[in-house]
């Protein structure tokens, strides 16, 4: 059991989200805990990207991202969100040598129309592909380096 907590590297928690590296498969794993505003989506977005930028340079080694989105709800993407990801974060996620983003969808149909809204209307980037998946250990196996 020691083990498996050495595995995950905590780096980032508030009452919004934990956010943690897991040895085990080089991803940065965000579990949100509950809605959010869109203000302080786009700045923990933001901490998530230096965590990122911080990780692979303290591990040398490319990281992809798994985002937990049960419990996030479903007015978190709205185009204007779509929008800042797809000018804004997604190249940096690829400069960053991102290759995969997994999202862990809830049971709300709601909450998860809003993550296929995202990942339909995300503009390509070469290299980088997002999956929805309803199943943490299925977002694990699919994002493994």
């Amino acid at each position: 059991m020691e083990q498996a907590l050495n595995e995950k590297e905590v780096l980032y928690n508030d009452e919004y989200l934990t956010l943690y590296y897991d040895h085990s498969i080089s991803c940065i794993i965000k579990e949100w805990k509950q809605a959010i505003s869109e203000n302080k989506f786009r700045e923990l977005i933001i901490e998530l990207v230096m965590k990122i930028v911080q990780t692979r340079m303290k591990y040398k080694k490319p990281v992809n991202l798994i985002a937990d989105c049960r419990k996030l709800g479903g007015d978190t993407f709205t185009p204007q969100v779509i929008d800042w990801l797809n000018t804004e974060v997604h190249r940096l996620y690829a400069m960053n040598k991102i290759t995969r983003k997994a999202f862990v969808a809830s049971k709300n149909i709601t909450a998860n129309l809003s993550i296929v809204s995202y990942i339909s209307m995300s503009n390509p980037i070469e290299g980088f592909t997002m999956s929805i998946f309803d199943d943490m250990e299925d977002a694990k196996n699919w994002s493994k380096i």
